[in-house]
């Protein structure tokens, strides 16, 4: 009986950590999965340049931040933002062809390092879209969160025809 018994609970304990583990959190590879691509751009805009006073944190674009950029940078996509509960950063500046230096439509892809950082800082990255939301998209999935931005009211609609595409991207996976 006892052995019985036993592997029962073996069995249960097991059972409880798979069900509490079905929530899988992304890793950075995700990130080439789902950025935006060159085919993904509206007719009449590009991948913005980055001007050379900014090269300094900013290297190139799109880009995925290194560990200094994600320090000095994290804070300036949104209020509050901890750069120390943060993975990694892929940004894409999109613009009007017009303007090679602009960002009419900024994404961002933030990787989370855990469950609990993501739960933080999507209470922020929310708050800040709820007071924005004319500007601004915020897609999350687990540790994941693709931040969307307009400048400009005019290209909102690019920009939400971009986040249906990464959305697409994300339910493939």
């Amino acid at each position: 009986m006892k052995k019985s018994s036993l592997k029962s609970i073996f069995l249960l304990v097991i059972t409880a950590f798979l069900i509490g583990n079905t929530t899988s959190m992304y890793s950075s590879s995700v990130i080439e999965k789902i950025k935006l691509t060159a085919d993904d751009i509206p007719a009449g805009y590009m991948f913005g340049q980055v001007p050379k006073f900014a090269l300094g944190i900013l290297k190139d674009n799109p880009w995925k931040f290194d560990q200094d950029a994600i320090k000095r940078f994290t804070n300036r996509i949104y209020p509050g933002a901890d750069p120390r509960n943060v993975s990694d950063i892929h940004m894409t500046l999109i613009t009007n062809k017009d303007n090679p230096f602009g960002d009419d439509i900024g994404c961002y892809i933030i990787i989370y390092k855990n469950a609990k950082a993501a739960k933080d800082e999507f209470t922020k990255l929310n708050e800040f879209i709820r007071y924005n939301s004319d500007r601004g998209i915020v897609i999350e999935k687990n540790n994941l969160a693709v931040y969307m931005y307009v400048n400009e009211i005019k290209n909102y609609d690019h920009m939400q025809r971009l986040s249906e595409i990464i959305k697409k991207k994300l339910e493939t996976m």
